[in-house]
């Protein structure tokens, strides 16, 4: 049975209180570090510590609708020309599903030929505007978009396409990295159909023509949804004994409940306002640690895909994106293994021998 030899509560804060520190990148809020020069935790002999989170607290500064999950490729037939697109919503937060309806519908026109100005057809638009969870209705996508005066567009064959599978690099502008398109949440978001690997006549919606000239008809499969993260996960750089499924931790095709071991040390709900938790010194988010001496941890927060949390650029350094946190580390002693025999042992050592000494009685008679 371990026993609980001592114990201490670490508070932590990312907040800027001066300049940014020479770690640079190492001082934000999606990567950071505590250092621990001149106060170490150590454990001893025969111990382990357990290094647990107790509390966490940021605002979330950041949008649900970002980098991770705005975009659909835009995929048609012009006249005889083929068209590819990328469409990306406005990152940011909207209130309701109905207004990120509203926003996919603008980008979609946006997005369609400039030769045939397109409008939304009155009373097609689902969910309207300003339909929240639990209105009346589906909650999914669908609209009808028309030309002015009924026109010819000249569309035929389109498709969009909600991808989350690695993306050829030179479909990429230059001035953004491979992930970025590689990897995408908007199937969660739009309630569209998963297109998990490369299929040129995959679709995530019911996207074409109706029997009337002019039109254009997009419907989804499933709600929308005003985020695609419930919970951030927090890492850390010292080998744990704790496991996940490899999903969590990586952005690209795998077995998603395959275990392996893992880095996480604490799950961070999210809500519109603040994320974080309150937890006793019993909390679940804990490491145990062999080390016997540690003097800087690296932490970093991920979203469910191992991905970094997509922030407004300086808001870390300039902004207020920070975060606010207690860590408890705790020393254990390893007790006994059970099954040990706990017989008596004799020692034979020389240093441990004895000699008797025979003394004789004084009788008396001057010996």
């Amino acid at each position: 049975m371990s026993v609980l030899i001592s114990s201490q509560d670490i508070y932590v804060s990312t907040q800027q209180s001066g300049s940014a520190s020479a770690q640079g990148s190492d001082d934000g809020f999606n990567r950071f570090r505590i250092a621990m020069n001149s106060n170490p935790l150590t454990t001893g002999n025969n111990q382990y510590g357990r290094l647990s989170v107790t509390q966490f607290s940021a605002y979330r500064n950041f949008y649900y609708v970002n980098e991770w999950n705005n975009k659909v490729w835009v995929m048609y037939n012009h006249n005889g020309a083929y068209i590819t697109k990328i469409l990306e919503l406005t990152k940011g937060d909207y209130s309701t599903i109905g207004d990120i309806a509203a926003e996919f519908t603008t980008q979609l026109i946006a997005n369609l030929v400039q030769s045939a100005t397109f409008t939304v057809k009155a009373g097609t638009q689902n969910p309207p505007a300003g339909f929240t969870k639990g209105d009346s209705g589906t909650g999914i996508f669908g609209v009808t978009l028309e030309t002015t005066n009924g026109a010819a567009h000249g569309i035929t064959n389109l498709r969009l396409q909600c991808r989350q599978y690695l993306q050829d690099p030179n479909l990429n502008p230059v001035s953004r990295p491979q992930g970025l398109y590689g990897f995408n949440d908007s199937y969660a978001l739009l309630g569209g159909k998963r297109i998990g690997a490369q299929d040129i006549d995959a679709n995530s919606f019911t996207a074409g023509n109706t029997v009337v000239t002019g039109e254009l008809v997009i419907t989804g499969f499933y709600p929308l949804q005003r985020t695609t993260t419930q919970y951030l996960y927090m890492s850390c750089s010292e080998n744990t004994s704790n496991m996940e499924s490899q999903n969590i931790s990586a952005a690209q095709p795998l077995s998603d409940t395959h275990i392996v071991s893992s880095s996480i040390i604490a799950k961070i709900p999210l809500n519109d306002t603040l994320i974080g938790f309150q937890q006793d010194q019993s909390t679940p988010f804990f490491v145990e640690l062999d080390n016997r001496h540690i003097s800087e941890i690296l932490f970093e927060i991920k979203d469910h895909h191992g991905r970094t949390i997509d922030l407004i650029d300086g808001v870390t350094t300039q902004g207020n994106m920070f975060s606010d946190m207690v860590f408890n580390w705790e020393v254990y002693s390893r007790g006994g293994n059970p099954h040990e025999l706990q017989a008596p042992v004799k020692n034979y050592n020389i240093e441990q021998n004895t000699m008797a000494v025979n003394v004789r009685a004084n009788t008396g008679d001057g010996f």
